[in-house]
């Protein structure tokens, strides 16, 4: 079942186009990643999928429900952490919390509560407008998980979280994913995408890129990087590998064909060479490459 399905959405402001014809859907149970540079159009995206702003053009379904269509009943089993968080400085914690359960008509496990006001070391008498960044952003965080959400949707939600929390934070997220519950990642940071997300749709200036399985990406393509006086880049060529950077007595390459290929002709090559690499490529080493080739089509 297709918990978020975008079917060629856009958002103009004036004659800026922010979104731009935008596809793709996230199965129940999915830890999904939403990645791109700054202005790329995710958080507008994400204001869409919640309705904080209207569409200009194409569906959104959240849930089984049409928005805006269903806008309440969907909100209802959304949690929700915006990059910005602003909340209203004189209200203390604990009486955050409490509205955020009103607002789900929920009472509210006490002792769930003090799970995660623990978990997060949160001081539940302070005024919100009293908390630093990071403090701010764990009192979103739960207030965004207390009601047992459906469908967790979080713009940058490690900002400002230190590396304890940072951990804690994403434990709390897995677990909720073997529980079924659906979870939307916009991040800047990779290796947090690259290490929990099962999947990752690739935006840039409001258009999608591609969506790439991470199971998959890694397994697929080799980072080769070879040291030496000598760099044998025809050879390489001749097996498939294509020179992605070359510089003074190194190159990198990637490489996708059969692994006996490769270490056949890296042993004959070995005696000239200073030194061999061969990895994984990475989810940073994937989004240069998609968004190097979109720029090198364009021009």
């Amino acid at each position: 079942m297709s918990v978020i399905e975008l079917s060629h959405i856009s958002k103009r402001f004036g004659k800026f186009v922010a979104v731009n014809d935008l596809s793709f859907s996230v199965e129940q149970g999915e830890f999904f990643g939403f990645i791109g540079p700054n202005g790329a159009g995710k958080s507008t995206t994400m204001n869409m999928m919640l309705n904080f702003i209207k569409c200009s053009g194409g569906e959104i379904s959240l849930l089984g429900k049409k928005v805006p269509q269903y806008d309440l009943e969907v909100k209802k089993r959304i949690g929700y952490v915006p990059s910005d968080v602003r909340f209203y400085p004189q209200l203390r914690v604990q009486d955050l919390i409490r509205y955020t359960l009103d607002f789900h008509h929920m009472e509210g496990d006490k002792a769930e509560i003090d799970r995660y006001c623990d978990l997060f070391q949160i001081d539940r008498k302070k005024k919100f407008g009293d908390l630093s960044l990071g403090n701010k952003k764990k009192v979103a965080l739960v207030c965004g998980l207390i009601h047992h959400p459906e469908l967790i949707i979080m713009d940058e939600p490690t900002n400002g979280l230190d590396p304890l929390m940072h951990a804690r934070l994403f434990r709390v997220l897995k677990e909720k994913q073997e529980q079924g519950v659906t979870i939307f990642l916009s991040s800047h940071n990779l290796k947090e995408v690259e290490d929990y997300c099962s999947k990752v749709a690739f935006i840039r200036s409001g258009q999608l890129i591609g969506v790439e399985d991470l199971s998959q990406i890694n397994k697929k393509v080799k980072v080769i990087t070879l040291k030496g006086e000598t760099l044998p880049l025809e050879q390489m060529q001749t097996i498939g590998a294509k020179c992605i950077k070359k510089e003074d007595h190194e190159a990198r390459f990637l490489y996708e064909g059969g692994l006996p290929q490769l270490f056949s002709t890296l042993s004959n090559l070995s005696a000239d060479l200073d030194d061999v690499s061969v990895a994984n490529r990475d989810l940073e080493e994937q989004f240069m490459s998609m968004y190097e080739r979109q720029e090198g089509e364009r021009l």
